[in-house]
């Protein structure tokens, strides 16, 4: 009789972990890339936009500055060109400056925010197997750039022209409440709660990519507070800070927690074939200003680098002081955009 009832037990238990193990996982790579005017600004930007996405090979990419000019369809145009090259992907537009392509379907597109030149947030459904993911793209008001203020510049308005009394050196404006009235008068505040507004009904994961035109709350802190002409200026940003506030993570940030030895600076990149991309030629400008974001009990983080080019411009020269623990991936590519790209590996479990 124990012999039996120990039979039974050595067949049952096997057959009951197996009935329990039924989650799925999933790997996906995400690339975030402004395309600086659809490659436009640099020589043969089409092509070298390709090459970026060939070097990296994500299965999903949101393209921002996408314009379609001359009425022609440019993420057709890249799709076909990454064809012509031996990699398919799905497109996704949903109209404003921002567009997907992805190895798996995409679905259900939509605009959640558009405002002109004004900004741009887009939403597709993401469908991998039997998983639904989100995926969001985000464009945003670059005017009334208010971390231009502390390194003594205008941040568009009333110019984009230097802060100063003797003509010759910035002036810093350091007050926390006039950066933060010069900041909400963009729209970025107001289309990223149109997001989170919508975000906020989903059960499945989301994931949100963009060029925010907007630093991190997680990057402008007290131990950043004398760095990267931040002068003084402790500033709790806020796109990255209601996301954060919603349940979103930063996958840089989250991967690399330490803002002093990985910046993760986005901003102002090299550009191959280009004269300097600074809009304040004696500040350090550099930020991160792209990102991806996510949301999801069942979501990590497996691995974050920067695409593009190690250098960036600092007071009107090219510099990578501070990147020296930082991993940049097609480094050694003709550079087609004023920002590098970020490429993160995140994983699923259903």
């Amino acid at each position: 009789m124990k012999t039996i009832f120990f039979k039974f037990v050595i067949l049952v238990i096997p057959l009951f972990v197996l009935s329990c193990n039924t989650s799925k996982e999933e790997e996906l790579t995400f690339l975030t890339f402004n395309v600086w005017q659809e490659g436009t600004s640099v020589p043969n930007g089409l092509e070298k936009i390709k090459n970026v996405i060939m070097a990296t090979q994500p299965d999903v990419v949101c393209f921002t500055e996408v314009r379609n000019y001359n009425d022609e369809d440019w993420t057709t145009k890249i799709a076909n060109a990454l064809q012509d090259s031996g990699l398919n992907y799905y497109k996704g537009y949903a109209g404003g400056d921002v567009s997907f392509i992805s190895k798996y379907p995409l679905e259900q597109g939509k605009q959640l925010f558009s405002n002109t030149d004004k900004g741009t947030i887009a939403t597709f459904d993401l469908l991998v197997n039997d998983l639904r993911i989100v995926i969001a793209g985000a464009h945003l008001d670059y005017t009334y750039y208010a971390c231009y203020l502390p390194r003594g510049y205008n941040g568009g308005d009333p110019d984009w022209k230097m802060r100063t009394s003797d003509g010759l050196n910035p002036e810093p404006l350091t007050h926390l409440d006039s950066i933060r009235n010069y900041n909400f008068k963009s729209t970025r505040d107001e289309a990223i709660a149109a997001f989170i507004k919508t975000a906020n009904t989903e059960n499945d994961p989301i994931i949100l990519m963009g060029d925010f035109n907007e630093p991190s709350h997680l990057d402008w802190t007290e131990r950043t507070k004398t760095l990267f002409d931040h002068n003084g200026v402790i500033m709790p940003w806020t796109t990255t800070k209601s996301l954060s506030d919603n349940g979103f993570k930063d996958s840089y940030r989250t991967f690399y927690p330490d803002e002093v030895t990985h910046p993760g600076f986005t901003w102002p990149s090299y550009v191959h074939e280009k004269a300097s991309t600074s809009w304040t030629p004696k500040a350090d400008e550099r930020d991160r200003l792209d990102y991806i974001f996510f949301k999801g009990d069942q979501v990590t983080v497996k691995d974050v680098s920067l695409v593009g080019p190690r250098g960036s411009y600092v007071r009107n020269k090219i510099d990578s002081l501070h990147t020296e623990n930082e991993i940049f991936m097609a480094q050694s590519l003709l550079w087609p955009s004023d920002h590098k790209a970020v490429l993160a590996r995140l994983r699923f479990i259903k």
